[in-house]
């Protein structure tokens, strides 16, 4: 492995520790590397912001490519092991960290809304795929990565297909479980737990419509000596209640309160999208690390093919990895219903 510094200093990776991580509801992929600081080291003089760099042989093909790109982030010393520990971050931690405000109009799609934002803060484009999807109308006061992140999960919820942003060198809008090639863990699997668990679960849904108090409401309790020109305070009208599976689990229920959602047929299709009998996920510790694998990407365990969801790797010699992989509607349930 070699580690490239401020675009030009290279240095000779052999028994550091390396690992790169990465989660399907984050972005910016993170490398953390821990270094002995050589008066090399010290000589060129590295600081948060530097940019940094990491090359290794890609699995099953031997070519030498990146598989890292970004900033450097953070940096710990100690004086005395003369220890240098680094993270680095892709430079999408931009959309994580800044905010903004945006009015987007009615039928934009979550890839023109993204391009936009990416227009305006100098963000490098990749292959930012059509989404396809018109979204509603609405206004945005939060991080970048906030704003797209709603984009994209509107987009399923409206019978799209699943997006995330990734970046390498400018920033892409994949599919996920769209990676041309499926690996077979079957062979390398060292470690398999599997979770199935009533967390996050949704057997009702109780979706409310905008409160309007000129219309009549199930009035609050309220002090018969509060004055006449007090606001009065009324429950939220209920579009509908819509029940799943509540006899095998009971009754656990979520509200859904969204101007968006202003009708039954729309009250039913996002009741759909939240009913959930739960999380169940699997943790895979392979003996051999696939260093091209990042979160998004479908896999093959036992025949059964499924998404990752994190992804760690610890790279170098006798490198592995831990992912834990889910099924595509478990995924959708867990990261892109709310």
């Amino acid at each position: 492995m070699e580690l490239v510094l401020k675009n030009k200093y290279k240095i000779q990776i052999l028994s550091e520790s390396v690992t790169l991580k990465e989660a399907i509801d984050g972005i910016a992929y993170t490398l953390n590397i821990s270094l002995i600081e050589t008066q090399e080291l010290e000589s060129i003089g590295i600081n948060k912001g530097d940019s940094i760099e990491l090359f290794d042989n890609e699995f099953d093909s031997g070519s030498y490519t990146q598989v890292f790109n970004g900033i450097i982030w953070e940096i710990n010393k100690n004086k005395k092991s003369k220890k240098i520990t680094i993270t680095g971050k892709e430079r999408t931690v931009v959309i994580e960290e800044s905010e903004d405000e945006y009015l987007w109009s009615d039928g934009q799609t979550a890839s023109q809304r993204t391009k936009i934002i990416c227009d305006d803060w100098g963000i490098p484009i990749g292959n930012l795929i059509e989404t396809g999807t018109g979204l509603a109308k609405d206004k945005r006061k939060e991080s970048l990565y906030g704003m797209i992140k709603k984009d994209l999960k509107e987009t399923d919820q409206k019978g799209g297909d699943l997006y995330k942003l990734r970046m390498n060198t400018s920033l892409d809008i994949i599919k996920l479980g769209s990676n041309e090639t499926i690996y077979k863990l079957d062979n390398i699997i060292e470690e398999l737990e599997e979770k199935d668990s009533l967390d996050g679960a949704v057997t009702q849904v109780k979706v409310l419509g905008k409160e309007d108090t000129k219309k009549k409401g199930r009035k609050s309790k309220s002090d018969s000596s509060s004055s006449s020109d007090e606001k009065e305070l009324v429950l939220s009208p209920i579009i509908g209640v819509f029940k799943k599976d509540t006899e095998t689990y009971g009754t656990l229920q979520k509200i859904v309160d969204d101007d968006k959602v202003d009708d039954y047929a729309k009250a039913q299709a996002k009741a759909d999208c939240l009913f959930s009998s739960g999380e169940s996920s699997k943790t895979v510790t392979c003996c051999k690390d696939i260093n091209i694998l990042r979160s998004g990407d479908k896999v093959s365990i036992y025949d059964e093919e499924v998404i990752i969801t994190d992804i760690t790797h610890n790279l170098g010699s006798g490198g592995k990895m831990t992912l834990t992989v889910m099924k595509i509607d478990d995924v959708r349930r867990k990261f892109y219903s709310e």
